[in-house]
């Protein structure tokens, strides 16, 4: 039997596991046939042939990259239980098409579960950092690029030990020696956990949000499977059996960030080595067939010709058959403990996650988990050659993943910021993201020591106070002003707090500064033309870097020269002037700063598809975040969820999304107001509390 609650949430019960897991994949048909459909073209570059001239340049990238024989080897490698639930809820899949596609679609395959998930984390930032900083190397010279990497890395809060610090880059970057090559051509998230002291029931709390990218429909779906031994609530990907990411069962709550681990390499090898190469054809709605060159040797797929003697080749985890990863999603919905959790994680691959765990019991932890390979500094930071000095020599054994159970103070913290010190053996990145959301939510949680309960917890989602904006407003007071306007908005930027609220001014006059002043800043490391580059977009490991660096500008402030920082601010005024008139009393931070969404097909039925236009509060550096790319203030990551788990009193958690659980209709955008507006939607979990809020059921006859 399926249920629908008045919020469109789907509640499967089952008599048994395997039901459950067709109700899955059913509800997920129903309600995202189309998103699924077009994920599964993307991974395996195949969406031309639905979307038309628009997704050709996805398919030339996927294609080469071989996702249908990678997916169809672990398919077939899967032990007979995690087989069992792949199967069940790809028959699922395949019962629930919509009637109105159901003659011309494709059914649904076991393998294509597995392709989704890795269509949706591949393409992490890694590849793309280390394409630019290639550029950065070639054109500016090695120690430029190794100075920047210490430019970004700065002091940090660590998540291991909770409330420690370090500072230095997260990897040594002495006598670093990167080859010349150029080639033409990020996700964040915040968790926290609370142990039982801390909190009004003596249980643990969880909570959290990830940052994406928003899409219509959104990427999460709020679904709660029950069958047999299996009763478990959560936040899944439509495609995909399971809550890899989010979700409670009776005893224990899980949730994940984003560690930014480093798990794929670039190497440049002979095209002599080249072992199999192909042309294919991409089949294009509405336009001629377009092709693409598939190329492979021993390390992987070839990404990229540079010259008739050399291929840039792609060496990803993600990319290496390991059928035994998908047993954890399996695993985990029916874990009895934050022990039994951590264990079940033993065998992931990709992506590599900060995952925090609480359970009934008492207790909460923190483990990093996924295959993180072991080779030398230089592969971190940009292509090298396929040396035997370069090659992988195994991953960071399971037993040395960073993990707690329990700490001292009862509390941890993780948003993307650095994991450990310098005392950890092994590399995990070259770079993480900046301490300010993760300080942010420790000072909040240490502001109450005891008592905490999940309404308050709920409340620290939407804090848009930031530490660098405050920092920001407290050196302008200073300034002295060249212009009555400069005057006007040095008087109210001086007693700021650095609240980033929509309706206010002070927002756009400070990241209006700072991106003038980030752009003279890189100018200076790394020479103009790739600061330019960096500015315009133009490439996308470019904007990341500059993301970083406007990050990472508020500790850099000291030490910048004072007239570098006032002529930024001179520049800034002007503009603001000249954009939004002479009155700053009527600029708005949501004016400029907007989230903007349109369904993937929007364009095609403009009338039926949902969209989205709303200001939004907060930056990439506050705890509600919502971050904007380089050229213009438009939102490009914000909360793609919220949610509290109440461990132990299920039904008093909640959660929300930006949109609603369908991709059409009345239930694609119901929830966009109360996510816009901070609030969270009840997470019904018992019979008793679920009854009264069922709107309508639907029985369902099983995978037999």
């Amino acid at each position: 039997m399926v249920r629908r609650d008045e919020w469109g949430v789907a509640h499967i019960r089952a008599s048994d596991e395997r039901g459950a897991l067709y109700g899955q994949g059913w509800v997920h048909a129903q309600d995202r046939w189309t998103q699924m459909d077009g994920d599964r073209r993307k991974a395996y570059g195949e969406l031309a042939a639905a979307r038309g001239p628009s997704a050709v340049a996805s398919d030339q990238f996927w294609r080469p990259l071989g996702l249908r024989l990678v997916v169809a080897d672990e398919y077939r490698g899967l032990d007979d239980s995690t087989r069992a639930m792949v199967d069940a809820y790809t028959a699922g899949v395949n019962a629930g098409m919509p009637a109105s596609v159901r003659e011309e679609a494709v059914p649904w395959r076991g393998e294509d579960c597995l392709a989704v998930f890795k269509a949706r984390h591949l393409l992490m930032g890694v590849v793309e950092r280390k394409l630019w900083w290639s550029r950065v190397a070639r054109r500016a010279g090695p120690r430029a690029l190794t100075d920047l990497v210490r430019m970004l890395s700065g002091d940090s809060l660590l998540i291991l030990p909770p409330g420690g610090e370090s500072s230095g880059p997260p990897i040594p970057l002495d006598a670093v020696r990167l080859p010349d090559v150029t080639i033409e051509g990020e996700q964040g998230s915040n968790s926290w956990a609370l142990g039982g002291s801390r909190t009004h029931t003596g249980r643990p709390l969880l909570a959290g949000d990830p940052h994406r990218g928003v899409e219509l429909p959104n990427v999460y779906y709020p679904v709660h499977v029950a069958g047999g031994t299996l009763d478990a609530m959560g936040l899944s990907f439509p495609g995909v059996p399971g809550l890899p990411h989010f979700g409670h069962n009776a005893r224990v709550a899980w949730a994940i960030t984003h560690t930014g681990a480093d798990t794929q390499d670039l190497y440049l090898e002979s095209a002599a080595h080249v072992a199999d190469s192909r042309v294919d054809v991409i089949a294009v709605r509405g336009a001629a067939d377009a092709s693409v060159l598939c190329e492979r040797t021993a390390l992987g797929p070839v990404v990229a010709r540079l010259d008739a003697d050399t291929v840039l080749v792609l060496r990803a985890t993600a990319l290496d058959p390991v059928p035994a990863q998908y047993r954890c999603l399996w695993d985990m919905l029916r874990a009895d403990s934050v022990s039994a959790l951590f264990q079940a994680q033993q065998d992931w691959v990709d992506p590599v996650n900060n995952l925090l765990a609480a359970d009934t019991a008492g207790h909460i932890g923190y483990l990093m988990r996924g295959r993180v390979p072991r080779r030398p500094v230089e592969n971190l930071l940009g292509p090298v050659a396929d040396a035997p000095e370069h090659h992988w020599a195994g991953f960071i054994p399971f037993e040395a993943w960073p993990s707690v159970v329990d700490p001292e103070d009862d509390v941890l913290v993780t948003a993307n910021n650095r994991v450990v010190g310098p005392s950890y053996p092994y590399a995990i990145a070259p770079v993480f993201a900046a301490e300010h959301r993760a300080r942010r939510i420790w000072s909040l949680l240490q502001e109450r020591p005891h008592g905490w309960t999940a309404d308050m917890m709920a409340a620290v989602h939407q804090d848009v106070r930031s530490r660098p904006a405050a920092t920001f407003a407290r050196w302008s007071r200073d300034r002295i002003p060249a212009t009555p306007l400069e005057a006007v908005v040095l008087q109210r930027l001086g007693g700021w707090d650095g609240s980033l609220d929509a309706e206010s001014a002070l927002p756009l006059v400070y990241n209006t500064w700072r991106e003038h002043l980030v752009r003279h800043v890189l100018a200076e490391r790394v020479g103009e033309d790739l600061a330019r580059e960096a500015a315009t977009g133009a490439h996308a490991g470019a904007a990341a870097t500059l993301a970083r660096l406007r990050a990472r500008l508020v500790d850099l402030l000291p030490g910048l020269p004072a007239q570098m920082a006032t002529d930024a601010f001179h520049s800034a005024v002007a503009e603001l002037g000249a954009r939004w008139g002479p009155d700053p009393s009527r600029w708005r931070w949501g004016g400029a700063h907007r989230l903007q969404a349109a369904h993937a097909l929007a364009a095609e039925a403009p009338n039926h598809w949902p969209t989205l236009d709303v200001g939004l509060p907060g930056d990439g550096d506050t705890v509600r975040a919502a971050s904007y790319g380089p050229g213009s203030f438009q939102v490009t990551g914000a909360s793609v969820a919220r949610y509290v788990f109440d461990v132990g009193h299920w039904d008093q958690s909640g959660w929300v999304v930006p949109g609603g659980t369908a991709e059409s209709g009345p239930m694609a955008v119901n929830q966009l107001d109360l996510w816009t507006a901070g609030q969270l939607v009840p997470m019904w979990y018992t019979e008793e509390a679920l009854q009264p809020h069922i709107v309508e059921g639907t029985p369902l006859a099983g995978p037999d």
